[in-house]
């Protein structure tokens, strides 16, 4: 008995050195961090909507937590690169992702992916929604979303529209639009907003659906918006029609900053808290404004809720769609 007693007291103290260990290490390691440059990874192409959102608040995040934040775009998959990236990454803080609601859900809803929206990311912070709108260039035919409209239905196969993904917000709209009114156009699916905005100017598509960046457009008189891909009017011309205004459908896309699953609750604050005030400086809240964007900050909670009910509301449309994957 004696010796079943010591050997007994023998295993509780090992497992007692370990349970101490695997707990003390990793709050030493968060109360360092970061003790090394940080990643944050784009799933879009540089030049873009998120790219340039991006760079105006990793310089000051980089000041707030003492060390640079530094992009890296990985465009591809209709952003399943960039997800599975990050999904994938050691979760000990020094690789972070963007996120898009709709491009993350949807293809995870539409493909086969290597990532659970729910399971594979920890969700740091939101910060601002997506003001996408259909456009056309200025010297454009069309002046409104009807006349557009009508001239789709009298000319099928001959308008060219682009798209930047195919599990973009903005694509779905647009798609589920085009397939519920039977409207024929002829498709072109780009790596990236940037690259649909380049074959609008150029004469090589007839229209765009994007993010918000090409908003920018319009100021310049380079652009027409017909149809904003939003619920409430954008304010930036609320005369134009929205999606759900004209649809009665629900088209939201917030955008944020996610890591993958396991990371630190210590470390998410910290990312969290430079993600916070990164957004406060004027130069963001500038950027917003050009880009035309809404800036909404969204707390790890408010932001992980976000993510649950997009995948409620983009799962009816899709199935409408009949765009979702079978299993």
């Amino acid at each position: 008995m004696t010796s079943n007693r010591r050997f007994r007291k023998s295993m509780l103290s090992t497992l007692l050195c370990v349970s101490l260990f695997l707990f003390i290490v990793p709050m030493a390691a968060s109360a360092d961090y970061p003790d090394r440059p940080i990643k944050l990874i784009i799933p879009f192409s540089p030049g873009g909507v998120s790219d340039i959102m991006w760079r105006g608040l990793t310089n000051r995040m980089g000041e707030i937590l003492g060390q640079p934040v530094v992009i890296i775009n990985k465009p591809g998959g209709a952003a399943t690169l960039g997800y599975t990236t990050t999904a994938n990454s050691k979760p000990d803080g020094y690789t972070i992702g963007h996120i898009t609601l709709g491009s993350l859900i949807n293809n995870y809803l539409m493909y086969d992916v290597k990532y659970e929206p729910l399971k594979s990311f920890v969700y740091i912070a939101g910060i601002a929604e997506l003001t996408g709108s259909m456009v056309v260039k200025s010297d454009a035919t069309w002046k409104t979303w009807d006349e557009f409209f009508k001239y789709c239905q009298n000319h099928p196969n001959e308008v060219r529209i682009g798209f930047s993904g195919t599990g973009a917000v903005t694509t779905v709209a647009a798609k589920w639009i085009f397939k519920k009114y039977g409207l024929k156009l002829r498709e072109v699916t780009f790596p990236g907003e940037a690259e649909g905005v380049l074959a609008l100017l150029s004469g090589n598509i007839d229209i765009f659906p994007g993010p918000s960046g090409h908003n920018r457009l319009i100021d310049e008189g380079r652009a027409r918006p017909l149809l904003s891909l939003t619920v409430d009017p954008i304010p930036y011309y609320p005369h134009i029609p929205t999606f759900k205004q004209v649809y009665g459908q629900h088209a939201s896309n917030a955008n944020g900053l996610m890591a993958p699953a396991g990371v630190p609750e210590p470390i998410l604050k910290k990312l969290e808290s430079a993600v916070y005030q990164a957004s406060k400086e004027q130069r963001f809240k500038d950027i917003m404004k050009k880009m035309y964007m809404a800036p909404e900050w969204k707390t790890s909670e408010e932001f992980t809720q976000n993510v649950k009910s997009s995948l409620t509301s983009f799962r009816v449309l899709l199935n409408d769609l009949s765009m979702l994957k079978k299993n």
